[in-house]
């Protein structure tokens, strides 16, 4: 009984957190748009800041947060726990759910710039960019109250998708979130485009958050080269941590993330 009766106190405080960490992010909203580029309909999830107003005049900052279907909790209850603490302001999170085709999950098409062998779906990455570019960013902001600074979260394969934004089209967002990305994806595609972008913009002046496992070596390979080729107005700091997996480095690589780049502000 006492073991019952302690495993439920465990339940009841969790559920209390969460329901904290929600109250955070105000009203949760479900909507659906048809990608004219992509042929189909997409989900939207739309958590608004507690409090927000359509009538006001305070505009917001968007977070974009890929694989929504798996990242939108997780992420609306850190950043809920830094909101708290006065980390970083009130935003608004946008998830966007992968599409599933006769069961299929297509994160590989959306988020992998290039088409591979042993992968038939890989190689649409640039129409989900226009996709974002010109559907899904312009609805959210003639929907919804933004201030025209968005930003973009992405884990694994979506972190891959989040570096290869900010390499091909910098101009889209802000800051680059991307937690245990395989940047050696691909015989390190993304580290010869990196050199491109690089010396086609030296004054690229964005952030770039890049966190993973301590076993993951493409994140250590691209310190080593940020640190020697990043354009001076990158802002950008990477972190491995030890003792976590694939996807427990989510939790701290989140909270991590929004501090640095939310960093030297205390918002009310």
């Amino acid at each position: 009984m006492k073991h019952l009766v302690r495993n439920s106190m465990i339940v009841l405080l969790l559920s209390s957190i969460a329901l904290m960490s929600s109250a955070q992010t105000g009203l949760e909203i479900y909507d659906t748009i048809f990608s004219e580029i992509l042929n189909e309909n997409r989900a939207l999830t739309i958590r608004l800041p507690d409090g927000y107003n359509a009538d006001s005049t305070e505009k917001y900052e968007v977070i974009y947060i890929l694989d929504g279907e798996w990242n939108m909790n997780n992420f609306a209850f850190i950043y809920g726990f830094a909101m708290e603490d006065k980390f970083v302001p009130p935003v608004i999170l946008v998830a966007l759910p992968n599409t599933y085709i006769e069961g299929q999950n297509m994160r590989d098409r959306d988020f992998l710039p290039l088409e591979m062998k042993d992968n038939e779906r890989a190689g649409g990455a640039d129409k989900f960019i226009a996709f974002l570019r010109t559907e899904a960013i312009p609805y959210i902001e003639d929907h919804y109250a933004t201030n025209g600074v968005n930003s973009l979260y992405g884990h694994s394969y979506g972190g891959l998708f989040s570096m290869y934004t900010l390499l091909s089209n910098p101009d889209m967002f802000e800051n680059y979130y991307c937690t245990d990305p395989p940047l050696g994806w691909e015989k390190g595609y993304l580290k010869k485009l990196a050199e491109e972008s690089f010396a086609k913009d030296p004054e690229l002046e964005k952030k770039l958050w890049i966190a993973g496992t301590s076993h993951n070596s493409s994140v250590k390979d691209m310190r080593k080269f940020l640190e020697k080729s990043a354009p001076k107005k990158l802002t950008w700091l990477t972190a491995t941590y030890p003792n976590e997996k694939h996807n427990s480095v989510r939790l701290k690589g989140i909270y991590d993330g929004i501090k640095f780049c939310y960093a030297n502000k205390e918002y009310p």
